[in-house]
């Protein structure tokens, strides 16, 4: 007999609904994750994960250009179908760890499209019931309404690819659209972004993004910038992109990267009864409730912050809420954001005022190949009237990484006095930073 009384039921398991799931079991929790397609979500199947296998091969691969261009090595060509190959069995991977780990941890799994109704959920032809029901449905790539809208290829589209094409379109300079610009730049195709907007990344502060814009020019990415996509049209051999100041451009593949919408259309009457942000996703309150009884959202659903990170915390702490000695929600003002272009660029609080900022070229441009434009590394430190750190902003090698230790640092007090204590590694690029 089917069992369908439960303390959780979680719908999605995407990193916010595997967190909330794992950890409720763990508290010792009976939790039922339901599932409609692959575990992982967005992050492991079509979005941090295989974005950031290409990145790496990108990395590789601009690494191998230089040392052709200082004489060190011989020129090498990408072998695009081998990258995805090893993207996807490295996917393949992580979804087969999370089965069996839910199994071993006391998740039962179910997979199907559930319906919700309150705290009555049912997949096919049973209806399961819970004390609680954890929203995790997270969002997909949004589509633009123009005409020729189905020429277009979205993200995941380009993080399923197999082939490389040879010149691509990509609309949105949000972080995504910059992302594969870089990324795909450094892989071999002759890469267009067009935005429409003044600038790269809005959502960055402005000296990150200025930066950010100077490097894709640097690595080779044309940007358009002002007149949006209008339409798209295929011919025999090609697309044509036409902007909406009648500018053409011709591309074997155009990529819409103008944002996600979170996915709350496809969960029966629950889709009807929730209240949500006008960006469309789920509003929640400070224990991730909304405004439906027994009705919580984690994750890209809800009306947070929509990054892994966050997801991941507050699917940890939801389940604390619930099924343990509670828990308490991350501060977003001490996430960092980061994206995956080349150098990565990094923030975290705030620090426009730069009050400690500077350029910087790496040791390895200078020394070992052609210097053929501006230098590429920037970073900005913020501190308030009392000299503690107010946040962070770095374009550099390693920047995810350095960011998080500054976020440490500013989360615990630090002072510009503390860093100028610091006898930082000669030669590295913390060195410019710290010290007096």
């Amino acid at each position: 007999m089917t069992d369908t009384t439960f303390q959780s039921i979680v719908i999605g398991g995407g990193s916010g609904g595997l967190s909330f799931a794992r950890t409720a079991a763990k508290l010792g929790a009976k939790v039922l994750l339901i599932e409609r397609g692959d575990l992982g979500g967005t992050c492991v199947n079509r979005g941090c994960v295989p974005k950031k296998i290409l990145w790496s091969g990108g990395q590789l691969h601009r690494n191998m250009d230089r040392a052709q261009r200082a004489g060190l090595s011989a020129p090498q060509a990408v072998r695009f179908a081998a990258l995805a190959a090893r993207r996807d069995e490295h996917i393949a991977r992580i979804r087969d760890g999370y089965t069996d780990t839910l199994a071993s941890e006391g998740v039962s799994v179910l997979r199907g499209q559930a319906r919700v109704d309150g705290t009555r959920v049912t997949v096919d032809d049973t209806t399961y019931v819970a004390d609680q029901v954890v929203i995790a449905t997270g969002a997909r790539p949004t589509a633009l309404d123009i005409d020729g809208a189905e020429h277009l290829s979205d993200s995941d589209d380009v993080l399923s690819w197999t082939s490389l094409p040879a010149r691509i379109t990509i609309v949105g300079g949000g972080y995504v659209g910059c992302e594969f610009a870089a990324i795909l730049a450094a892989l071999g195709s002759d890469v267009t972004l067009v935005h429409d907007g003044d600038r790269i990344l809005d959502a960055f502060p402005a000296a990150l993004a200025e930066q950010v814009q100077r490097n894709l020019r640097q690595g080779g990415v044309t940007l358009h910038l002002g007149p949006g996509l209008a339409a798209v049209t295929r011919s025999d051999t090609a697309l044509d992109a036409t902007l909406s100041d009648g500018k053409r451009i011709r591309a074997d593949a155009v990529v819409a990267a103008v944002g996600r919408t979170p996915n709350t259309a496809t969960l029966g009457p629950l889709s009807d009864a929730l209240a949500c942000a006008d960006t469309g996703a789920v509003r929640v309150d400070a224990r991730l409730a909304t405004n439906v009884p027994g009705v919580h959202a984690v994750g890209d659903v809800a009306a947070r912050m929509p990054l892994t990170p966050v997801a991941t915390a507050d699917g940890r702490q939801l389940a604390h809420m619930l099924h343990g000695a509670g828990g308490a929600l991350i501060d977003l003002d001490d996430v960092t954001t980061a994206a995956f272009v080349y150098p990565p660029a990094a923030f975290v609080g705030h620090a426009d005022d730069g009050a400690r900022d500077d350029t910087n070229r790496p040791l390895s441009d200078s020394a070992l190949g052609p210097v053929d434009g501006p230098n590429p590394q920037l970073y900005r430190l913020g501190f308030d009237d009392t000299g503690r750190l107010t946040g962070a902003q770095i374009v550099a090698d390693h920047a995810e990484d350095l960011i998080t230790l500054l976020a440490a640092l500013r989360a615990s007090g630090a002072t510009a006095s503390d860093l100028a204590r610091i006898a930082p590694i000669h030669p590295s690029f913390a060195e410019e930073f710290t010290g007096t």
